[in-house]
């Protein structure tokens, strides 16, 4: 090769260079929301399946043993009750051998609490220790991948582990009441919904029907929320909190706030408003008080799987509170609190979802 040749050879100048990555910028900006669409469409995806396998392994225990399992195992019933010592066991625990997690299953004494350092009938039995390595064991299906991703989403302690869903308690006011002890068939308040502490229901009891009831739904943590705990599948209960003016529950949920309510501080209560229905008491603001309720991190909406087995992504637009009957002043219930009973005869018209 000669001189001339060489000298024929033309390089890129500055401004071609920086049109090229001028239009390499654009494509990745418009690549880019596709990009992450696609992958909030996986972990949506994912979220729903893990729903489906949580319905359909409650199914498998009502067809085991005949009834849908309770809530949360509390206080018990019959000669197995103890009102000192509350177990607080949930159903995510009694479910696990149809998760395939029976060796998990097998390594929990539900004799003794959930997470407590006494046990029942005044024993000293370590509850807490006793069942420190099934109740510190990630259960994947119990974790929505969208919460994977979410600084201290992953925070364990002894005996608890993160979860990303919760039981639907429905609309009554479960967690500050009881019956008392003893009580039969427990001291526990009963619920509206398919899950309670000590309280167990069967498909006949289910009249609404499973394709009308919400069963599980999605409890994932806030976004900007600075508490690492903000659910578990290992302990049911209500709990304080390190945020101030916000307590927890875990295990299940309740309907009475909007779905992606967000977090309310500080929460309604003082005012004597837990006397009253705070569902139908139409002064209160619990469909305010999202730490109480159903929330997600997908977009526009809640994932529940009903008693069918059917995952529905419920809009966080849909009618919470109803109007308000003229005869005794309370307030209806709307649509997505009549999804959440099991035996409240609502018509529900499919297109109100």
């Amino acid at each position: 090769m000669d001189i001339g040749q060489r000298r024929s050879r033309r390089g890129f100048t500055l401004i071609e260079l920086l049109v090229v990555i001028a239009i390499i910028g654009v494509l990745i900006a418009l690549l880019l929301p596709a990009v992450q669409a696609a992958r909030e469409a996986a972990r949506r995806s994912q979220c729903v399946n893990n729903l489906k396998q949580i319905g359909l392994a409650i199914a498998n225990y009502e067809g085991t043993y005949g009834s849908y399992p309770p809530g949360a195992i509390g206080y018990g019933s019959g000669i197995n009750q103890d009102c000192a010592h509350p177990r607080n066991h949930t159903f995510f625990a009694l479910i696990l051998p149809f998760m395939e997690q029976k060796n998990v299953y097998d390594a929990i004494n539900f004799s003794v609490p959930a997470a407590d350092f006494n046990g029942p009938y005044g024993t000293t039995a370590n509850g807490a220790l006793m069942n420190l390595t099934a109740y510190s064991t990630k259960v994947a299906g119990y974790l929505c991948p969208s919460d994977v991703g979410i600084p201290n989403t992953q925070w364990t302690g002894p005996g608890y582990s993160s979860s990303s869903y919760a039981g639907v308690s429905g609309n009554v006011d479960v967690w500050h009441w009881w019956y008392g002890c003893p009580a039969s068939p427990s001291p526990s308040i009963q619920p509206d919904g398919i899950f309670g502490s000590d309280w167990t229901y069967r498909l006949a009891d289910v009249t609404d029907g499973t394709s009308n009831t919400m069963f599980v739904g999605e409890t994932s943590r806030f976004k900007t929320d600075p508490d690492p705990i903000f659910n578990f599948w290992t302990i049911a209960g209500w709990y304080g909190s390190s945020v101030p003016s916000v307590t927890r529950i875990t295990g299940f949920a309740s309907t009475v706030p909007k779905p992606n309510a967000s977090m309310m501080r500080s929460e309604p209560g003082a005012d004597g408003s837990y006397n009253i229905n705070w569902a139908n008491n139409p002064n209160s603001q619990y469909h305010l008080m999202g730490q109480w309720g159903f929330r997600s991190l997908h977009p526009g909406g809640v994932n529940f799987v009903f008693g069918d087995g059917s995952v529905r992504f419920i809009k966080e637009s849909i009618q919470v509170l109803g109007q308000i009957n003229p005869t005794n002043g309370q307030r209806v219930h709307g649509v997505y609190r009549q999804l959440a009973t099991r035996n409240g005869n609502e018509v529900i018209d499919s297109g109100s979802l």
